[in-house]
């Protein structure tokens, strides 16, 4: 079998299998690990991570995170202290480094581990499986799979290949920049949350010093609001007190030239399953970041994808389509969560980003 995509949701997949006694193949478009948005690593992840064995791995790629700090339907800030729940901290991560143990484990886990392999084709066998067409270092060739999973985030390769829709429900997008902290300062290991008239920021502290603040706002607002400028983006940043502050005390300094921006949409596809495949991670459901679903529902789906693949080659014909129906139970809970958590703010109802969340029909 054939897992497209080495990040959280494929290495999850591809670990799980392994210990189910399978020994499948991991084709990783990039060829080593790479920086991706999304930081934070809440505690309610422990179980899954225990199962993947992949503790001792956040030990060296991140830093505990102590709880939640949001400024968010009022002026004042509502803290959630992780100190007091049953999982203990959460994890503040490099993400290159968090990516690199992901290999790791897999690797040791008895994974077929493969970068720099791009998928650029996928027909149907008869009278199942796969034939994907790879493009690596060694030139194009063919790899055949009785199952393919298609971890490989919003692009969603495999599914797109297959003919498959993706559907957006908002616009949202995420303008991150990095920085880094005084040495001196002491350090904040909460994620700082903060509404603001015309989207809401976000802010971490990371291993060695370094500092993530992203402005989140819809795409076709960008030059509305200015944000795609340095300056602009700046002016924001005062309109966003607790943030701004957070930023004094840890005596950051903050690289605007280099702007990241990426999508932070809610998006799915709308078939995340079908005859002898199945997506997983952001390719099947891509969260908001307010949901701080992320990196943790990504590396819970890996885990239950693996199990439903092993009842698919064990008999199961619909083992498959009863884990589309799981993912599509999850979207729809968190929708609603969404939903409610949007509606809480509600100290600018007629600034359009707020409009919007507010009556879901408008995008």
């Amino acid at each position: 079998m054939v897992v497209v995509g080495g990040g959280p949701a494929g290495a999850a997949t591809a670990i799980s299998l392994a210990r189910l006694g399978f020994r499948p193949i991991v084709l990783e478009a990039a060829a080593g690990p790479q920086w991706k948005a999304g930081e934070s690593i809440p505690p309610t992840a422990r179980p899954v991570l225990e199962r993947l064995g992949l503790l001792s791995g956040l030990d060296r790629a991140g830093l505990a995170s102590y709880g939640n700090r949001s400024v968010w339907g009022a002026t004042g800030a509502v803290e959630q202290d992780f100190v007091f729940g049953t999982a203990g901290p959460g994890w503040r991560v490099d993400r290159t480094v968090f990516e690199a143990e992901l290999a790791a484990a897999a690797l040791v886990a008895g994974v077929d581990w493969r970068c720099g392999a791009r998928v650029v084709g996928c027909s149907r066998r008869e009278p199942r499986g796969w034939s994907l067409r790879i493009v690596d270092d060694l030139g194009s060739r063919t790899e055949e799979a009785d199952v393919v999973v298609d971890a490989s985030g919003r692009a969603a390769r495999v599914a797109r290949l297959l003919g498959g829709r993706r559907v957006r429900y908002d616009r949202l997008v995420g303008l991150l920049a990095y920085g880094s902290t005084g040495t001196g300062s002491a350090e904040d290991s909460t994620t700082l949350v903060e509404a603001v008239a015309n989207g809401w920021w976000y802010s971490l502290v990371l291993p060695e010093h370094r500092l993530v603040a992203a402005f989140m706002t819809d795409a076709d607002r960008l030059d509305t609001i200015g944000s795609r400028r340095a300056d602009g983006l700046r002016a924001l940043l005062d309109q966003a007190p607790a943030t701004a502050s957070r930023m004094l005390a840890a005596d950051a300094t903050l690289d605007w030239s280099q702007v990241r921006i990426r999508p932070a949409h809610t998006g799915r596809l709308e078939s995340v399953a079908g005859p002898d495949w199945l997506a997983v991670g952001d390719a099947a459901v891509a969260f908001d970041p307010l949901a701080s679903y992320g990196i943790a529902a990504a590396l819970g789906e890996g885990f239950y994808a693996a199990a439903a693949v092993a009842d698919l080659l064990g008999g199961r014909r619909d083992a498959l389509l009863d884990h589309a129906r799981l993912i599509d139970r999850t979207l729809a809970q968190y929708l609603v969560l969404c939903h409610d958590r949007y509606g809480l703010e509600q100290r600018w109802p007629d600034a359009e980003f707020w409009r919007r969340r507010h009556h879901p029909g408008r995008v």
